[in-house]
């Protein structure tokens, strides 16, 4: 159905619990991990970075690894599958995706949020015909901006919602002529915010802020760049972007871009090879530059897989990429052979979170990664936490080192301290 198609495609003690047969059918997820000692908050990430992921906490003062247990966490009924979630506060979380079909109507977007870090949800009022909604993030715990589309014939228009009270009212904004979609959005300040979508057949930057400010285009991505999965900003010009290219009938390649003048022009950057899309990425400073007034070094994390096939990642592994140069050169991190596809990554607590799905099997089951160090340390990635349920987590942000956020599609569950 339209509504609930993609947008373009832990050691200690752990125990599961299952959700009642209600709760799968309604296909819901949302899930929160900690480790009993919540730390300050430094940052989050999600498939659209949070703005205060800009700076991450050195190794020297990373938390001890977490533990805790996976417990079922009840959504609103009728919300089928979310997608992307955002946590500007430890406490205060938004996430979106779709709700369930009924008989007299198809399914349609939803925004839920939580204010006490995802122990319990309620869903938001959005504006009327809008399709479904891929990303989201907050600036603040007022200003947030969702993405998405507009319609169920899959060709838009793009649809950018924005609210500047926390949710009460969402607005729908418009955008550029010739959007026909918006697949990832990140702010660094509630002016500030950026954008990827179709626009003329071409993924594109857009540029807006504010509940009544216009969106503008900006520069496009390179042309082998079919689809946008994930923007990471670490600052008003400098951006990192996900996406997936068309290399072949029937097979596509994961492509990393970066802009340094605030989207208007966009560069490849060279990663390495055996990626069939990259769907997830989270960009931080580290430090404050240095005497010579070099700008300060950047890290950054993608997540994804190797399978090339688009209709899906079953007969993939997980992959991850990492860079401490900002892109200059990227590595392929060890991760664990369980997960076939990885879809979204958080760095801004210190330890990386990435979320994905199972080694090819059916029905597959969430996935959860875990990493003691950050993520640019080779061999720092710890063995998977499996959800007990079929279906992947798609979206994950972590506000600091005790609060974590987990949406996808079949399942609810909470991490706390155990």
């Amino acid at each position: 159905m339209p509504g609930d198609r993609p947008p373009t495609t832990a050691p200690g003690p752990v125990r599961h619990a299952v959700l009642p047969a209600v709760a799968l059918c309604a296909l819901l997820t949302a899930a929160s991990c900690g480790s009993g000692t919540p730390a300050a908050t430094t940052g989050g990430g999600t498939s659209a970075s949070s703005p205060s992921s800009s700076s991450a906490p050195p190794p020297s003062t990373l938390p001890a690894p977490w533990s805790g247990a996976l417990v079922p966490v009840a959504l609103p009924t009728g919300v089928q599958a979310l997608r992307a979630v955002t946590c500007p506060a430890v406490d205060r979380c938004w996430a979106v995706g779709s709700t369930v079909a009924t008989g007299t109507a198809g399914s349609s977007a939803t925004v839920v949020t939580t204010s006490d870090g995802g122990a319990s949800w309620k869903v938001q009022s959005v504006p009327s015909g809008v399709d479904y909604l891929a990303g989201i993030d907050c600036a603040t715990v007022r200003a947030c901006v969702a993405v998405g589309q507009v319609g169920t014939t899959g060709t838009g228009p793009g649809a950018v919602l924005a609210t500047d009270d926390g949710g009460s009212v969402w607005t729908l904004q418009p955008v550029p002529a010739g959007t026909t979609d918006v697949t990832a959005v990140t702010c660094t300040t509630a002016a500030r915010c950026t954008a990827l979508g179709a626009v003329s057949g071409r993924v594109t930057a857009l540029t807006g802020g504010g509940s009544g400010a216009p969106w503008a285009t900006a520069g496009s991505l390179p042309p082998t760049v079919a689809s946008a999965t994930s923007v990471s900003c670490t600052d008003a010009v400098h951006c990192w972007a996900t996406g997936i290219g068309q290399v072949g009938v029937g097979r596509t390649a994961g492509v990393v871009a970066a802009t340094a003048d605030a989207g208007t022009t966009w560069a490849l950057q060279t990663v390495p090879g055996a990626v069939g899309a990259l769907q997830g990425i989270d960009c931080a400073t580290v430090g404050s530059g240095t005497t010579t007034g070099r700008a300060a070094p950047v890290d950054c994390t993608a997540v994804g897989t190797t399978a090339t096939g688009i209709d899906g990642a079953r007969q993939g592994q997980g992959v991850v990429l990492t860079t401490g140069t900002g892109g200059t050169t990227w590595t392929s991190a060890p991760v664990t052979p369980t997960g076939s596809d990885l879809t979204a990554v958080s760095c801004g607590a210190g330890p990386c979170v990435a979320v994905g799905s199972t080694v090819a099997s059916a029905p597959q089951s969430g996935l959860v990664v875990l990493t003691r160090a950050s993520g640019v340390t080779p061999g720092g990635w710890r063995r998977a936490v499996v959800a007990p349920v079929a279906l992947p987590l798609t979206g994950v942000d972590c506000r600091s080192a005790g609060s974590c956020v987990m949406v996808g599609q079949s399942f609810a569950a909470r991490l706390s301290g155990g």
